[in-house]
C-alpha cells in the first residue's frame, strides 16, 4: 500500500519474497538463496586478545585487542610481567595469563586481565611448577 513500494517493482519483488518465505515456512527449503541463508551472528562485544610472545629478541608484556566490528587492533594495558609461551583462558569473562618465561626464567605467576576496567590483577595464586608453553583449558 506504500506508493514508494508499489512504483518500484524491485521493491515489491523483494516484499513479496519476504511475504512469502514468512508465510510460507514449508516451503522454506525450496526458497534458499544469498538473502535466505543462515549466518552466525557476532555477539556483540566479542573480541579478541594477543597476549605477550616474543618480539625484537626479548619476551614482551604487550596486549592487543581486536574487535571484529571495526576489524582493527588497539593495545590495552599490559600485563606486569613480560610473558613467551604464556597460556591464556578465560573464566567469567576475565583473561587468565598463566605462567610462560620472561626472557630470563620460567614463571609460575598468574595474571588477570578485566577488559571492563582495562586492568591487570596479580592477586591469583601462583602454580605449583614453572612453566611455559603452558595449555590452558575452561570446562
Amino acid at each position: 500500500s506504500d506508493p514508494l513500494i508499489r512504483s518500484d517493482q524491485a521493491c515489491r519483488d523483494l516484499v513479496d519474497e519476504a511475504k512469502d518465505y514468512l508465510l510460507l515456512p514449508q516451503e522454506r527449503l525450496n526458497m534458499q538463496g544469498s538473502r535466505t541463508r543462515l549466518r552466525k551472528p557476532i555477539k556483540s562485544g566479542e573480541v579478541l586478545f594477543a597476549v605477550g610472545g616474543w618480539c625484537s629478541d626479548d619476551a614482551i608484556a604487550s596486549v592487543e585487542m581486536f574487535d571484529p566490528t571495526t576489524t582493527e587492533w588497539r593495545a590495552v594495558a599490559p600485563m606486569s610481567k613480560r610473558r613467551c609461551g604464556v597460556g591464556v583462558g578465560v573464566l567469567n569473562n576475565l583473561l587468565y595469563a598463566v605462567c610462560g618465561h620472561d626472557g630470563v626464567s620460567y614463571l609460575n605467576s598468574v595474571e588477570r586481565f578485566d577488559p571492563q576496567t582495562n586492568q591487570w590483577s596479580n592477586d591469583i595464586a601462583p602454580t605449583s611448577s614453572f612453566r611455559t608453553s603452558v595449555g590452558v583449558a575452561v570446562l
